[in-house]
């Protein structure tokens, strides 16, 4: 009798110990899994508040304007603003411009927010911003592109005639 009580102590024992490792073993990779889980949820949700479009163009001599609207539901810091990739030129020879809060050395961008309803600099909801663009030289007439792609990867793109 006592033998069978030493056995079912033993073979419990085992028992706990392997349920143990097999605990330890999944339980990290669980919250691997689960930590990207949320991680992508976060970004993805982000990426569904973000949303600008491109309401007009003007240009002047060797300088673009574009205004973009902010039409998400989420607002933008001024680094998030700058760490934006324009793309300008013509259709078929555009580049990738760089930020440069002195428009110097062209080709470089800068901004403003036209309507800062509450002042805080910041790209909130229904603002606008001004995208200025300094060409190494003067626009001439034809086709060209813009493309504005925010840090998220939300963009939007026009095509315009001058």
């Amino acid at each position: 009798m006592s033998e069978a009580a030493i056995t079912t102590a033993i073979i419990t024992i085992a028992c706990v110990i392997c349920a143990v490792m097999l605990i330890s073993a999944i339980y990290p990779a669980m919250h691997r899994a689960t930590s990207s889980v949320i991680t992508i949820s976060a970004k993805l949700g982000e990426r569904i508040e973000t949303s600008v479009e491109i309401v007009a163009e003007a240009n002047e001599t060797s300088y673009e304007y574009v205004w973009v609207k902010n039409t998400g539901s989420s607002q933008l810091a001024p680094s998030d603003i700058e760490c934006s990739d324009i793309f300008f030129g013509e259709t078929g020879n555009f580049q990738r411009l760089s930020y440069d809060a002195d428009l110097a050395p062209a080709p470089c961008w800068n901004y403003s927010i036209e309507n800062d309803n509450n002042g805080n600099g910041r790209w909130d909801t229904g603002e606008t911003v001004k995208i200025t663009i300094n060409c190494s030289s003067n626009i001439g007439s034809g086709d060209y592109y813009f493309k504005i792609v925010l840090y998220n990867g939300v963009s939007d793109e026009d095509t315009f005639s001058i």
